[in-house]
């Protein structure tokens, strides 16, 4: 395994450098754990290109979407920047992306309670948004296993 036994923060980092070193990743939005921006400001300012959630060991990838997409809504973030062109999670062993827009009416549900703790997997709303998304994330995600697929993914974006 590629980066197995490292910290999260060094997780982070190394992921940072070894698939989006042609992007800024320094930028801490929120609760949200990564993000990846274009290094350089144009006229019209930055749109994010990733806002992804990070996990130190081998975990389910729906589970982390759930994390990171109950993060989001907790805090309204895409309320207050422009939201990302792709949402993604990654561990040690793996990296995923969905497009945004595959994601986005999930932070509409009426009657929803975003206040319950994202790392809290056992609430009715972790439930019912990973059944939710289950399946979209089968259709839409792109998945990369971090030996198989050892590329920049500046390609990507």
């Amino acid at each position: 395994m590629k980066y197995k036994k490292i910290r999260e923060e060094e997780l982070k980092n190394k992921v940072g450098v070894d698939w989006f070193n042609d992007f800024d990743t320094t930028e801490i939005l929120g609760n949200i754990d990564f993000t990846v921006f274009p290094k350089q400001k144009s006229l019209f300012g930055r749109d994010p290109l990733l806002w992804a959630e990070a996990k130190t060991g081998d975990f389910d990838i729906v589970t982390m979407f759930v994390q990171l997409i109950l993060t989001i809504g907790k805090a309204r973030t895409f309320d207050k920047t422009m939201p990302p062109a792709f949402l993604g999670v990654f561990d040690f062993q793996k990296i995923a992306f969905v497009p945004y827009i595959n994601i986005q009416d999930v932070f509409h549900l009426n009657d929803f309670n975003w206040n319950v703790a994202p790392s809290n997997h056992e609430t009715k709303e972790f439930k019912l948004l990973k059944e939710r998304i289950k399946v979209n994330l089968k259709k839409n995600s792109y998945i990369y296993d971090y030996e198989f697929r050892n590329h920049k993914c500046m390609n990507f974006f």
